[in-house]
């Protein structure tokens, strides 16, 4: 089910949104307690359906992190296409473990991608990068 937790917006105006699209719970748990810790509002969901159900829902996110391989049968690369039909505003990074699913996301359009497993604050520092009016370390 969908979460928000806004626990760790900051006093001066509304901390950035984070959508973290995962359906193994342990890793999703994981990379949004992680940036919650570095100040982000997060939203997580288990699926491409809720995930679009809480952008739909008007719940504001300003950067979505999901994973390529969701339970059922879209996953992140449909949402990717959705999220950018709908919300063209709104970046998208992909993770997956799979190598061929890497290199598919390599050869074609490109779309930010983690490889998993990886190191939160990597996460961390690709959504501060592609957020509106944040810089690079």
């Amino acid at each position: 089910m969908a979460q928000a937790d806004s626990t760790s917006e900051p006093a001066a105006g509304r901390a950035n949104g984070v959508l973290v699209v995962e359906d193994e719970a342990i890793l999703r748990m994981m990379v949004a307690e992680h940036l919650r810790t570095k100040g982000y509002r997060v939203i997580e969901a288990a699926s491409l359906n809720e995930a679009v159900a809480v952008l739909s829902s008007g719940e504001p996110a300003d950067i979505v992190f999901s994973d390529v391989n969701l339970s059922g049968s879209l996953g992140g690369l449909s949402l990717t296409v959705w999220v950018r039909e709908h919300f063209p505003g709104i970046p998208v990074i992909l993770t997956s473990g799979n190598k061929s699913v890497a290199e598919r996301i390599h050869a074609g359009d490109p779309v930010p991608f983690i490889r998993k497993p990886y190191d939160p604050d990597e996460v961390e520092r690709n959504i501060r990068r592609m957020l509106p009016g944040k810089s690079e370390d």
